[in-house]
Parts: C-alpha cells; structure tokens; sequence
C-alpha cells in the first residue's frame, strides 16, 4: 500500500479479545498533533466503535501489510494518557493468564467502550487535592498514627527493614485478633508523609464497608474507596482523581478491581486475608489472582507489598520457603485475649440420643442461652444461603431444576422463589408441583433463611439477623446489620463465610458452626486447607477482647483430619498448624499438586454434546502431542451444565523450570488454533 511520506500510524489496544494491538492510520490535522503513546482514542472495528489506548506511535515503515485498508482514528479523546507502566503492567498480566491485552484493558476500563459521557463529579480533581491540602495542614497524618503495642512496634520494625534491605515481598502471619490492621495504617501513614499512595486491598465489598469507615477517621478525604458495588460515576470519579498528576497522596480501599486503577507514585501494596479464594476472579477473562497480580503489580512500579493473613496460604507459605518472599509473625493478640475454647459435637451421636432440634444440638442450644444470659453475643456460621437448597414434591418426589443448568433450584423464602446459584435464573414458586398439582411439599437440608427461622422459635426474645449474599445485594441493609450487631443491638447473627473475614465483634463471645462436613467434603485439592482456614478464621472473631470465647462445631464426620486438628487447636495451635501444613505440603508434592507445580485449568463449553467430544478429543490429541506438561482430562465437572452449555475440563499440570513460560505459551497456541470460537474454551491459569 502507498504511503504518505510523513504519515503516522498507531498500534490502539482495544477492549475485546485480540491477540495484539490494531493499527489505525493518524489523521495529519493539528486536532492528532497530540496523539502518542497512552493517548485514549475513538476508533472502529467491524462497524462498532471502541475508545483505545495507543500503544505506540510508528511511521508504517515496517509492519504493515499490503493487502489490508487501515482504518483512521476518528477522534483524540480529551482524557488523562494513560501511563506506560500501566500499560506494561496489562502486557505482564496477560501474558501470565494467557489472555489478551485487550481483556485486560476492558478489565481496567469497565466504561471504555464508546465515548465516554462526561459525569457531574462530587469534587473536581483541583477541588479534590485543594482540600486534602487544607486538611494536611490543619490535622497531620503523624498526629494520627495508632498506639502499638510492643509486639506490634517490633513487628512494624521487622517490616520496615526487610522493605529497606530485602526488597521482596513480605508476608505477615499475625493470629486473629492480633492488630494487623493498626501495622497496615502505621506503614501506610509512612507512605503517605513520603508522599507515595497506598493501595490496601480486601476480599469482599462488605469488608471494604465495614472497614471504611473506621479509616476514614484515620485518612479523612485522603481514603478513596473502590469496588464493583459503586455506580459507575463514582468510580470515573475515583480514576480520574488518581489519572491527576498531583503531590497529594491517598490510599485506596477496594477488592481485587482496584489493582487496575491509573496510579502513580505507588508506594506500598497492602492486602490483607491473602488466602482468601475472593481474590480469584472466575469470569470474565482476565482469571487472575489478585494476590499474585498485586505482587506483579508492586514488582512494575517498584513499590514495597505487604500481604497479610491469620491463616496464609500454602502458596504464600511456599514462596517463603523457597527465599522469595519474607515472613514475619505476630502472634500475641492486641487485648492479651485467649485463644477461643473449640468444642465438637456430635450430631450423629445426638441424632441417635434424640438430641437434636432441627439443625441444632441440645448441647448447642443450651450454650447459645447461657451466652445470652449473660448479655453477650452469638454467631452462627452456615455455608449456605436460601431457605433449603431444593423443594421436593411430597406426593410425587418431583424436585425443580434450572432450565439451563443442570443443578436443583433453591428455594428462597423470604421472597418467595426458587433460584438457580449458577445463572441467576429464578421463578416464583407458587407453592404448587407442576407434575402432579399437589400443594404439599418437603424442604430437606437447611440455608440461612431456615437457620434464623429456627433460631426464632428456639430463642424467641432475642434479637436475630442475617447476613448472607442475599442481604449484602443491599449496601444499606448490610451496613446496618454490621452496624446493629457491632453495636450489640442484635443478638444472633446468622451469616455465610463473608462473616468470618475480618470482622471485629467486641462483644461476641460464641460462635456456632454447622454441618461442619459439607465444607470438607468438598472434591477439590485445596478443600482441607481452605476449610481449616475457614475454621480457623471463625474461631478468631470469638473472645476478641477479655473475655475467652468458645467455638462449638457441629459435624457428622468428627474424625476427619481437620477435625481433630481443631481439638487441640488452642493449646498447640503454633505447633498444630505447623504440622498439618507440613502434612499439606507433603501431599501436594506427592500428587503433583501446586505450589509444586504450576497449573492451568481447561474448559470446553458447547450446547452440543456431541461437538463438545468432538472439541475435547482434538484438543486432548494436541497437549499429548505437545509434551508442554502432565495432562489430565476430559473429565466431567460436579456441575456439568450451566447457562445451557454442556461443559468438561482437563488439568495440565507444568513443571516450575525454565521451559514453564514456552510450555504455557504452547497451551495458549493449541487452544488458539482450535478455531471453535473464543468462548468454547477457558484458560484458567492458577485455578482456584
């Protein structure tokens, strides 16, 4: 193709799955002058139109190709560039989950997709970094620093020199209850008054809510929040605050969303419960951990990364051993509280002796009273949300099911439907079988609906809420039922896992959790580990301040290892902990599981059944052709069909040398060369 002596061309990432940048040519008028590297411009493709990012800016001397008709850029967009750091950061995340670029961008710029629509901000950036100066100068950030205690002072120190000398990521192992959260604030107070921003992350949206505003009494307008569960307003508000090239530092409180946000001058990465599975973003691409990405994160503007956890992972714990990250422990609790008393329960026992009440134990009945008795609180753990997870037809045994999915749907009283947990599909539930027309039915197993209904019969003066998924699609509704219990208003709180992350109750002193078994009888290589830091998690929100807590765990399986673990937790918890990750480890080693290996997760989708075998028999001769790695599959998963696709998976387990990074890339060229479209099969590198 001609070209025109002084024309400049421009390779744009876009917000779709596009294995590389397209190349547009840069109109020669003074509204382009400006157009370079970072720039946010209006392009088409395939008659849509997209904002992108330039990538690079080039003369067409090498490159282009004759055959093709380049496209013009039609507009330069009037935004903050984005940075080029940024913009490797995106290569470096793609390249490890073997997605595009183009994902990742969408990932980072949710609203990119058109031209933007200006929105009304509450403060402009100017006004913005005008008022954190005002505040600075009448309130000091040194005047707000947390009172340590001993303990906490030396481990503030230890982190401090390891971020001065080591330069590698640090990993802080401090028992629940021990004060991590004052070491996040004292370090990022020291970041602050260097004038570098802070990014402190947390699993859950209601985690970042209920630890908002206890920071924002600490960093006032310096604390900006981010999550998934904000309008789209605010959070343009918060990218464009961070996108101004200002000396005023913040910290930022969000998910794993956050890791994305245009910043500059990052001075430390906080994230706190690193263990947990939230950090795990499933769908869309890119699939990535968040805690790993945040270390990629920290690695790309050289900042300093805390991770922190009662209960770390056996990765993080890996890492350590193997002299890339740095441990340090805290293992004396702020208020000098003991460890919490963990008793287990029986139920097939208590079944059989007629002490049993629904799905609660005499005994657990009885210790549930004494605790009110004595004016302090309760909380009850049950890892399932809905009334009862299916309705059966007692005259004809009919049981509803998902329309797409090939799952029971559950019913949800207090709204009166029946829900599928995979694809949201829901339908009244009249009450009525479709079958047979009979109005009488059964509702076998027990949620969290039927947990509090039954504590109201049982326990019918006391105050009792819930806090479930179906609460918290509320912000209002979960604050205030944190609020209510945290001020203790309410004296029973039944919740899902979200209750054990975090959360400091001062006055609860009892918590109760049920079917113990069904977190362990999970078919999942990480199920004891993450069962024993679910436990461990909840055993630390008990007896936070003088008083001992006590833990009862109901369970039909109480000779399972994990079980027996907690026995004794609290008299050789260090020592115990020792041990059964040392049995963890030995097992992962021995069965080729990670951390030992590296793993990616494949799977193949079709509404056709027979053209799903057809995929996985050409896609499974491709990865034993290709050596890249220990390859297992297809195999048939626990829900083998959802949003009417018909689904199996393969595990290609890669050895950690130095051919890991040529033997993923090879998975990545066999997957792409199947030609079945983008969505039949899922990468899912590091999957959880």
């Amino acid at each position: 193709m001609k070209r025109s002596e002084n024309q400049r061309y421009a390779d744009v990432i876009l917000p779709v799955r596009l294995n590389g940048a397209a190349t547009y040519i840069i109109p020669q008028t003074p509204d382009f002058a400006a157009c370079e590297a970072g720039s946010r411009v209006v392009v088409e493709l395939a008659t849509k139109k997209y904002c992108g990012v330039v990538e690079s800016v080039h003369d067409g001397t090498h490159g282009l190709k004759s055959d093709i008709v380049y496209k013009s850029i039609l507009s330069l967009e009037p935004y903050s560039k984005v940075s080029l750091r940024e913009i490797g950061y995106w290569k470096k995340i793609a390249d490890y989950y073997l997605c595009t670029v183009g994902e990742v961008y969408k990932a980072a710029w949710p609203f990119s997709i058109l031209r933007q629509q200006e929105v009304k901000s509450r403060k402009t950036p100017e006004q913005f970094f005008g008022q954190l100066g005002q505040q600075e100068r009448e309130n000091p950030l040194v005047s707000r620093m947390p009172d340590l205690s001993v303990a906490q002072n030396g481990v503030f120190a230890k982190i401090g020199e390891f971020f001065a000398s080591a330069h590698k990521p640090v990993l802080l192992h401090g028992v629940a209850g021990s004060g991590k959260t004052e070491i996040y604030v004292s370090l990022a107070i020291k970041e602050l008054e260097q004038g570098k921003n802070v990014l402190y992350m947390v699993p859950e949206i209601a985690l970042s809510r209920a630890l908002q505003s206890r920071l924002k009494k600490i960093f006032g307008e310096r604390l900006l929040v981010f999550h998934s569960g904000q309008t789209v307003a605010e959070r343009r508000r918060i990218h464009d605050i961070l996108s101004y090239d200002s000396q005023e530092p913040v910290v930022v409180l969000g998910t794993r969303s956050a890791l994305f946000l245009p910043y500059r001058n990052l001075g430390l990465v906080i994230v706190d419960e690193e263990h947990d599975s939230s950090y795990k973003q499933s769908e869309p691409a890119p699939r990535y951990h968040a805690r790993d990405a945040a270390v990629i994160l920290a690695s790309e503007f050289g900042s300093n990364i805390l991770m922190g956890s009662a209960t770390p992972s056996l990765e993080s714990e890996y890492n350590c051993s193997i002299g890339r990250f740095a441990k340090v422990e805290l293992a004396e609790k702020y208020y000098g509280a003991q460890d919490a008393k963990v008793e287990i329960i029986d139920t097939v026992a208590a079944r059989k002796s007629g002490q049993m009440k629904g799905s609660f134990s005499q005994q657990l009945i009885n210790e549930i009273r004494r605790t009110l008795e004595r004016k302090k609180q309760v909380l009850v753990f049950k890892n399932r949300r809905s009334y009862s997870p299916l309705v059966e037809c007692a005259n004809c045994g009919d049981i509803p099911k998902c329309p797409h999915c090939n799952v029971v749907l559950s019913y949800h009283k207090y709204n009166g439907t029946l829900s599928c947990h995979y694809c949201d599909y829901t339908v009244k539930f009249n009450g009525k079988c479709k079958k047979c027309g009979s109005t009488s039915f059964n509702y076998p197993g027990a949620g969290t609906e039927k947990i509090e209904e039954e504590l109201k019969i049982l326990f019918p003066e006391a105050s009792i809420a819930r806090f479930d998924a179906d609460i918290t699609k509320s912000k209002r509704n979960a604050e205030s039922v944190i609020k209510l219990f945290s001020q203790g208003a309410t004296d029973i709180l039944v919740g899902t896992q979200m209750i054990g992350k975090g959360f400091d109750f001062e006055n609860l002193e009892l918590v109760a959790i049920l079917d113990a078994q069904l977190i362990l009888g999970v078919q999942d290589f990480r199920a004891d580990e993450r069962a024993l830091q679910l436990f461990s998690q909840l055993i630390g929100r008990a007896g936070r301040r003088n008083d001992r807590g006590k833990v009862l765990l109901q369970t039909n399986n109480k000779e399972h290892p994990v079980i027996s673990f907690l026995k004794s937790y609290p008299a050789v918890r260090k020592l115990n902990t020792q041990s059964i990750n040392k049995e963890l480890f030995k097992e992962r080693a021995e069965y080729k599981f990670a951390p030992f290996v590296r793993m990616i997760k494949l799977t193949v989708k079709n509404r056709n059944p027979q053209k799903l075998d057809a995929i996985c028999e050409t896609l499974s001769l491709r990865l034993d052709a290709s050596h890249a790695g220990e390859i297992s599959g297809p195999f048939v998963p626990a829900i083998e069909k959802i949003r009417g696709e018909w689904l199996k998976c393969f595990y290609i387990k890669l050895k950690r040398d130095k051919a890991l990074l040529e033997n993923k890339k090879t998975v990545k060229r066999i997957v792409d060369g199947l030609g079945v479209g983008s969505s039949s099969v899922i990468i899912d590198v590091d999957p959880y």
